[in-house]
């Protein structure tokens, strides 16, 4: 019994912990700190907004779908990692509201916002970017 108890405790704290870990990491997660060794890549180098690919890779293949991929961007002059949303977006270009009307416009869902335009050979929110400002 004492034994149980034990693993429980231990359980417990290590959850925890790395709960703890994974809070404190994605609030002073910033481009020198996304690693390819972290599960981070950088999917459009070269682009105004970079755009990060995070995957989870401590899971079965059974479990892909439960741990999707996950992306963040980086706008100049910062280099904190922010969730790719439409709302984080127009933060980052606060006073571009012809861009934020053009997001608004193109991208109904946040998980749109990795559409990549073919005919142009860049990420479309950097195309829309580069043709929306103010």
């Amino acid at each position: 019994m004492k034994k149980l108890f034990f693993m429980f405790a231990v359980a417990g704290l290590l959850l925890a912990i790395s709960s703890q870990h994974a809070v404190a990491q994605d609030a002073s997660l910033t481009s020198k700190t996304a690693t390819k060794n972290m599960g981070y890549s950088i999917i459009n180098p070269g682009e105004t907004i970079i755009v990060y690919k995070y995957v989870h890779a401590a899971h079965s293949p059974k479990e892909t779908e439960k741990y999707a991929p996950k992306y963040f961007f980086v706008a100049q002059p910062s280099d904190v990692l922010q969730d790719l949303t439409k709302e984080n977006l127009k933060k980052a270009f606060p006073e571009n509201h012809i861009f934020h009307d053009a997001l608004d416009a193109n991208f109904k869902e946040d998980k749109e916002l990795t559409a990549y335009d073919k005919f142009h050979k860049m990420y479309k929110i950097n195309w829309l970017l580069k043709n929306h400002v103010k």
